[in-house]
């Protein structure tokens, strides 16, 4: 009978759990209630494509992103996690459907990602227990099969379709020819469309139960059947090969079968039942879990093995990229130092003073004391020209191993020191050794020493090393250090390092070379500088595969680099470099790697044997993947003040908002502990920020408007996608911070300043016009009391001229009469002296008539008055005086006229009597509305504060006449530089007259 039977139950995956390794040797993980799962009985697991888990337990639905469990709330009778989740599946289209204990419901594929309650569906197959769902299975056609307690069915146009009535579905598959396989209560049915096929006999023929099922089909023992990707058909523990049945023993039960078998997508079958699960090999089960009641199985598409159990949570199992060797495997203690790949292929390994141990392929074989060996603490080791092994030991000196036999060098044969830190076989055969007390170098058993002396920065030098060209470099607790001729020179380095616990020297594949050290981390050696690499990292030692990938050992395990990671000189918060990092989540029981030189070594098997403090790791570089896969990441949620809410498309803050926390992830189902994260806001952070382990970025007032929330990140193998996500977030303003409140705001501003700008200038125009009338005002009282004053100075001047001078003429007149009576000569002389004297009272009062009374300011104006005075006073003091003016200034007010005037009597007066100048020069100008009148000469001058502190009549007159006038005036004199006065006032004209009604 054929029967071509066949699951659809791989996912699309490239690798799974790698079935060359043992049962035992599965990285295991339990998930339970204490990290989140809603119920520790899982009945259902299904991976989305959008990379989420799902899981369903007892008490509902969780979603899982590899660190996070989500318990997920749908619509449905009542608003709490709905029962019992007992199936899940994918539909072709992306929505997931969910069996519950009370009907079925449907996620659409947009509510995956951001889960939104309103968009699931809720649906009832049927009455009573109908409602009950069983299982899912959607065909390759699409079409969805629900099983029930009580009936299976077919969903199509949003409606159910009875397949099968009255019958418990306990399980539903499908073959490889469309037929529909339902395990149920009655036995095993299989449907071609709508007909049952019938299988009399098969049961018996099988040996797995003698009693029938509906409509004459193989019995109830009968309830798994199976075909693998080679076309073998499986009944239970049963298998067709070429014609004959194979049945397969079972481990430690006898004669209970197991009630299902799962093939994984890289073809592994497992075997499960309430007792464990099994993989098959061969014709044998090899036992993974046993003890435990298994409900469910699931691969995902990083390669995990998913199993829900009764009551037992969820696990994980997945592949160890990193096996520990230890005393089990012959080592002779837990603490290897260093470890060497010889080049026949053999691997050597120092312990911490227990000898050396040399790798058989399954076990190690150790040699010590006994053989030899007086100081069994080995630190280091190198392979000589010869196939010789070099043994560094920490206060034995140096030996050599060689055909069985040890040979040891010490301070007596000239080492340096008894403590060896490394040893390098330079291209001529010779030793380089590395100790406490300097460098030595031995040629033919003999030894130079090199220390400080030579130029070494430090006598503890703690590596040695020599390129591909020849160079010997030395790592020391000072630095490092080139030789060059017969001494040392220090590299120089941007940083100091001072006592590193560990500094080692190496060259990638291109010959370039790097220094390490902890903690500063790596560096690049260009010319005699070291540029930084990468200071994050505490690197130790560094290796390059054959494929060009770089190997480093760290205090924190194992790093592997990209080939071009340096060469694209990646560092910096801005750009930080991608590497995969191996720890204890791997497979290592501890990630610090021990000190020894060197500490890790490559086989020609392509496998990886790094030293730790707690064993030997080893890694198959063969088959480890380099996945390049971007990382999902997602924001998970937002709290704003103290309200936690689901994440949406985009965050929009109230006004006011003061403390805001967004929380990312992203899926990774393998390694979520690998993944790093940074994350910055456009407008608030300057720089990329490192995430801690919370995966929460907290802002405090985030600034008015949109900002774009970007996230990046590493996938599992460290490969970074520098785009990342963004994700936007806007800060609502309060209506006054608001840009039409703004703008309204401005306006008002401009319109109030505009207003009170037209307020102040019409203010200051009638206080310009009111001070312009006062002044007005003023002029013409100044015009007034000058004019008094001059009308008293012309009365004077008349009654000096008609009056006192008319007598003093006759008096002299008089005189002369009786000096020409008188015949004595001394009284006709002092008569005659005193006519003269008469005569010249009467010139003086007749000058000062005229200066009292100058009758061309009155008729002329000030211009001709001024220069009518000029030519008096040349005639009359004998001193040149031109005069230059403004004709356009006969229009000033009489007042102001008489004030410039007065000046410039005043300012010639006291030329005549005190400068004894030859020359004067006066100017009546006008600019900008002022009247500028000045007088210079050039007589003996003065010093200028001695005028200011003079208490003359002539200058004080002057200053109160221009101060009346609202003026300056300005005095320069120097001794024997000659003296200027400058008098500067408004320029009023004559007031129009106002005539009177």
């Amino acid at each position: 009978m054929a029967l071509a039977i066949a699951l659809a139950m791989a996912p699309g995956s490239a690798r799974a759990v790698d079935p060359n390794q043992s049962t035992t040797s599965y990285i295991r993980s339990t998930f339970s209630v204490e990290d989140g799962l809603s119920s520790n009985v899982v009945n259902a697991i299904v991976q989305t494509r959008n990379g989420f888990l799902w899981i369903g337990t007892d008490a509902g639905l969780n979603r899982f992103d590899g660190r996070h469990f989500t318990p997920i709330y749908f619509r449905g009778p009542s608003s709490s996690p709905q029962g019992i989740v007992s199936s899940l599946a994918e539909g072709r289209n992306g929505d997931l459907w969910i069996g519950t204990s009370a009907g079925l419901v449907r996620i659409p594929r947009p509510a995956l990602d951001r889960f939104e309650r309103s968009l699931s569906v809720f649906y009832h197959p049927g009455p009573g227990l109908s409602d009950e769902i069983t299982w899912l299975h959607f065909t390759r056609d699409g079409v969805l099969w629900v099983g029930t307690a009580a009936g299976l069915y077919r969903f199509a146009g949003d409606r159910f379709e009875t397949a099968i009535p009255g019958t418990y579905i306990g399980r539903i598959e499908e073959s490889a020819d469309g037929h529909l396989l339902v395990v149920s209560d009655q036995g095993f049915i299989e449907l071609d469309g709508t007909r049952v096929v019938p299988h009399p006999r098969l049961s018996q023929r099988l040996r797995v139960g003698t009693g029938a099922g509906a409509g004459g089909q193989s019995g109830i023992e009968l309830f798994y059947v199976f075909q693998d990707r080679s076309g073998v058909p499986w009944f239970c523990l049963a298998r067709r090969v070429n014609g004959s049945i194979e049945r397969f023993q079972r481990y430690g039960v006898n004669g209970e079968l197991p009630y299902r078998v799962y093939e994984d997508p890289q073809g592994n079958l497992w075997v499960y039942d309430t007792d464990g699960i099994s993989r098959v090999s061969g014709t044998k089960l090899e036992p993974v879990v046993t003890g435990i009641q298994i409900r469910s199985i699931s691969a995902d598409r990083d390669g995990n093995l998913w199993i829900g159990t009764n009551g037992q949570g969820l696990l994980r199992f997945r592949d160890r990229p990193v096996r520990t060797f230890s005393q089990a495997d012959g080592l002779p203690n837990n603490v290897p130092m260093t470890v060497l790949s010889k080049r026949d292929g053999s691997l050597w390994v120092g312990s911490n003073c227990n000898g050396l141990s040399v790798f058989d392929g399954k076990r190690f074989k150790t040699y010590d004391e006994k053989d030899g060996l007086s100081n069994s603490c080995v630190w280091s080791l190198a392979e000589g020209k010869t196939g010789e092994l070099w043994v560094g030991t920490w206060g034995g000196g140096l030996f050599r191993f060689a055909d069985g036999h040890f040979v040891q060098f010490t301070l007596r044969q000239g080492l340096a020191d008894g403590v060896v830190r490394a040893i390098t076989v330079a291209h001529d055969g010779s030793l380089w050794i590395a100790t406490q007390n300097g460098l030595s170098h031995m040629v033919d058993g003999q030894f130079h020493n090199y220390s400080t002396t030579d130029g070494l920065s430090s006598n503890r030098v703690v590596s040695v090393y020599q390129d591909r060209h020849g160079t010997i470099w030395a790592g020391t607790s000072r630095g490092v250090d080139r030789m060059i001729g017969d001494r040392f020179a220090r590299v120089l380095s941007p940083h100091e390092i001072f006592d590193p616990r560990y500094i080692s020297l190496a060259e990638d594949a291109s010959g370039e070379p790097y220094a390490l050290s902890a903690p500063k981390g790596i560096d690049r050696i260009e010319g005699n500088q070291l540029v930084e690499v990468n200071h994050d990292l505490d690197l130790l030692s560094m290796v390059a595969s054959p494929r060009g990938e770089l190997w480093f050992t760290g205090d924190h395990g194992i790093f592997r680099f990209s080939a071009g990671a340096f060469a694209q000189k990646q560092a910096g918060p801005d750009n930080p470099p991608d590497y995969a990092w191996f720890g204890k989540a791997d497979g290592m029981l501890s990630t610090q790697c021990s000190i020894g030189a060197p500490n890790m070594a490559l086989t020609p098997d392509g496998k990886l044997w790094v030293a730790t403090v707690q064993g030997l790791a080893m890694l198959d570089l063969r088959h480890l993947s380099f996945d390049t896969s971007k990382p999902r990441i997602f924001v998970e949620d937002v709290t704003v003040g103290r309200t936690r809410q689901p994440a949406e498309r985009e965050l929009v803050l109230p006004p006011g908002t003061h403390h805001v926390e967004l929380r990312f992830d992203s899926i990774s189902l393998a390694s979520p502990e690998k993944i790093r994260f940074q994350y910055r806001m456009d407008g608030v952070d300057p720089v990329w920020l490192d995430a801690d382990n919370s995966l929460t970025a907290v802002y405090t007032n985030i600034p008015i408007g949109t900002h774009a929330f970007r996230i990046r990140a590493s996938n599992s193998a460290g490969v970074w996608d520098r785009s990342g996500i963004s994700f936007p977030v806007t800060q609502k303003p309060y209506f006054y911070e608001t840009g039409w409140f703004r703008l309204l705001s401005g306006t008002v501003c401009v319109l109030v300043l505009t207003m009170a700008y037209r307020f102040r200038l019409r203010q200051m125009h009638a206080r310009q016009k009111l001070l312009e009338q006062h002044q007005n005002e003023i002029t013409a009282l100044n015009d007034c009391l000058m004019k008094a004053q001059e009308e008293e100075r012309a009365r004077i001047a008349g009654e000096l001229h008609d009056g006192v001078l008319q007598q003093i003429s006759s008096l002299a007149i008089v005189l002369g009469t009786v000096k020409r009576q008188i015949d004595s000569g001394s009284t006709k002389d002092k008569l005659g002296q005193l006519q003269k004297q008469l005569i010249q009272v009467g010139t003086d009062i007749r000058e000062l008539s005229h200066q009292l009374h100058p009758a061309l300011l009155q008729d002329d104006g000030l211009p001709a008055a001024l220069c009518g005075y000029c030519e008096e006073f040349t005639k009359v003091r004998g001193i040149p005086v031109s005069c230059e003016t403004d004709d356009h200034l006969k229009d000033l007010s009489p007042g102001t006229a008489l004030c410039l005037y007065r000046i410039a009597q005043e300012a010639l007066g006291n030329v005549a009597k005190h400068s004894k100048a030859s020359k004067v020069e006066v100017r009546l100008t006008q600019t900008d509305g002022l009247v500028c009148l000045s007088i210079s000469d050039d007589g003996v001058g003065f010093a200028s504060d001695r005028a200011r502190g003079s208490g003359g009549l002539g200058l004080i007159n002057m200053r109160e006449r221009v101060r009346q006038l609202s003026g300056t005036l300005e005095l320069n004199s120097e001794p024997g530089r000659g003296t200027s006065i400058r008098a500067r006032v408004r320029f009023p004209s004559i007031p129009p007259t106002t005539e009177s009604g």
